[in-house]
């Protein structure tokens, strides 16, 4: 099974053929909290450069002197949460799917570590408010990355990351995998249905 994921189109194919993202199948759910699009879509862009910045800061290539000043607060959010945690990064920025196992969609984890004796899936969200949607992303990251490497289930939090600061939520409503389900079968659905 082969992975590919465009930066730029932001799409994931596997095995040559397409499959939605994570946060696609989940999007529907945050426009039923009445969020306007065009605020989801400035939210997922400054998401999108936070998280790039946070994978190169672990990666220890961050040139902060090139870091865009309104990106610097939430990174130095980012850096210290690790540093206080203690958190041993294994992977960040990995991309997984579930395709091997019949879950037809893929995404990209922000990190998965060890931290307190335990193995985690992280999410960074650079909100004033966490989405009610990143339970299920963060079970849908983790039942794919398991898929993928095998082993017992990960614990799963979300880093608020706030200007030079941070907050830790530890999700762990077992139902969040199968809002994540019901959300694929009914994308599954709509993309079907517009096909036809």
């Amino acid at each position: 099974m082969r992975l590919e994921f465009d930066k730029g189109s932001h799409t994931y194919r596997v095995d040559g053929r397409r499959v939605p993202s994570v946060t696609q199948v989940l999007d529907p759910l945050l426009e039923l909290d009445g969020i306007p699009r065009d605020v989801l879509e400035a939210a997922r862009v400054f998401g999108q450069h936070v998280h790039e910045a946070c994978h190169l800061m672990v990666r220890g290539e961050l040139d902060w002197s090139r870091l865009d000043p309104a990106l610097v607060p939430y990174i130095e959010g980012a850096r210290r949460f690790i540093e206080e945690s203690g958190i041993v990064i294994i992977a960040s920025e990995l991309a997984v799917t579930g395709a091997r196992e019949g879950v037809m969609c893929a995404g990209t984890l922000d990190i998965a570590g060890v931290m307190r004796e335990a193995e985690w899936i992280i999410d960074y969200k650079a909100t004033s408010s966490i989405p009610r949607t990143v339970g299920p992303q963060t079970a849908a990251y983790e039942r794919f990355y398991r898929m993928q490497r095998g082993g017992r289930p990960r614990r799963r939090a979300c880093v608020q990351l706030r200007p030079g600061d941070y907050r830790l939520h530890v999700l762990n409503d077992p139902a969040d995998w199968n809002v994540f389900l019901s959300a694929l079968n009914l994308h599954q659905w709509r993309t079907k249905n517009v096909a036809a």
